[in-house]
């Protein structure tokens, strides 16, 4: 069985799920890919992207789950000095201070936190801003590229190397939700559906709790 996931579910499937078949990238990559004509047996994605394969005849529909939720989170190298988030002011005052923001291109919380630096009309104003194209911005900042580095909790929770400063403040926070369903095309559909029943499961949530995904 071959599962498309995002990154989000990443930590929670190696731990609960270990030897599974399958591909983790940002929801809109596994979007074009499926565009372009990529398949699997299960999509693991945001609760939009799920939608938006629905609404194109992609998906058993009946077999939609949802997962859960997570916010938006920055994170230092381990063993660095933890910056003070908690207001907003503070929160700018950190990203201006910063060596180095890193922060994904197509990611939900990249996308986010893209338009949350020109809200805030700090994105000219950083010292150095790093896009991240693909894999973790949390191993950008593991490797000592990245000063700071923000991504969904979810996200930056299995990640070695790094140590989580904490969520945004509640006035700039956003959450993402998560959603499970089995694609048409599967030839492994009862295996499939079993793997969506697994999900539900207290190891699969207990999994999610510890990497800072609140369950559905």
């Amino acid at each position: 069985m071959a599962v498309l996931s995002t990154l989000a579910m990443k930590g929670v499937l190696e731990a609960a799920a270990p030897g599974l078949r399958a591909e983790f990238h940002a929801t809109q990559a596994l979007l074009k890919s499926v565009a372009e004509g990529a398949t699997a047996d299960v999509v693991i994605l945001t609760a939009e992207g799920i939608e938006q394969l629905a609404a194109a005849g992609k998906l058993l529909s009946a077999t939609r789950l949802d997962l859960g939720r997570s916010g938006v989170g920055l994170a230092v190298r381990k063993g660095a000095p933890k910056p003070r988030i908690g207001s907003l002011q503070e929160l700018k005052e950190t990203l201006l201070a910063a060596a180095s923001v890193a922060h994904s291109k197509q990611g939900a919380s990249g996308i986010y936190f893209a338009g949350l630096l020109e809200r805030l009309q700090l994105t000219e104003k950083l010292k150095k801003r790093i896009i991240v194209e693909k894999g973790p911005v949390a191993a950008r900042v593991a490797s000592g590229e990245a000063a700071l580095g923000a991504q969904l909790l979810c996200e930056l929770a299995p990640v070695p190397g790094i140590d989580i400063v904490g969520p945004l403040p509640a006035e700039v926070q956003t959450y993402y939700a998560f959603c499970a369903a089995v694609m048409k095309a599967s030839k492994k559909q009862d295996t499939a559906r079993a793997f969506i029943d697994f999900l539900r499961t207290e190891p699969v949530r207990a999994a999610m709790r510890r990497n800072l995904l609140e369950p559905a």
